[in-house]
Parts: structure tokens; sequence; C-alpha cells
């Protein structure tokens, strides 16, 4: 656990925490990369047209997977997911 009151962690690793709490068992919950291509997101007109850029993908330990150009919105992606049933 951090040494840093809940409050002061940035919102998304409050969510995280939140969904994915320790457990009494050494295990690897999430996998987190970043990676770069081109005309990866074009999630706006003309957005990264015909450039490269980067985004991230996480996965978890029990298949969910999600992938998005900003760490927040991948994590939040992660989260819905692992948070369905």
């Amino acid at each position: 656990m951090s040494d840093k009151p809940h409050n002061q962690l940035w919102p998304a690793e409050q969510m995280v925490n939140r969904v994915y709490p320790a457990t009494m068992k050494d295990t690897l919950q999430i996998t987190l990369e970043r990676f770069t291509g081109f005309e990866l997101f074009n999630t706006s007109p003309y957005h990264n047209y015909e450039t490269w850029s980067a985004g991230w993908r996480a996965t978890d330990a029990w298949g969910n997977s999600a992938r998005a150009e900003d760490l927040d919105d991948c994590l939040l992606l992660l989260c819905d997911k692992r948070r369905q049933p």
C-alpha cells in the first residue's frame, strides 16, 4: 500500500486500488504497456492525421484488456471491464 493518504493519489490510481485491491498472495494483477505507431488513435478530425502517436495497453490477470491514447482513459476502460459480471 502507498505511504500517501488515499486522497493524495491520482484519481486513476484511487480507482485501480478500489477495483483491484491488494490480496494475500503474490500475483501480477495488471500489466501496462506504452506503445507507438502510425495513426493509432484518430479520435477527432485531423487528430494524428498521417502521423505517429503513442498510446497505452492494459491487461489484467483475468483476461480483460483495454487500449487508449491516454493512460487514465485506458485504466478507466480496464476497470469498467473488471467490474462487469
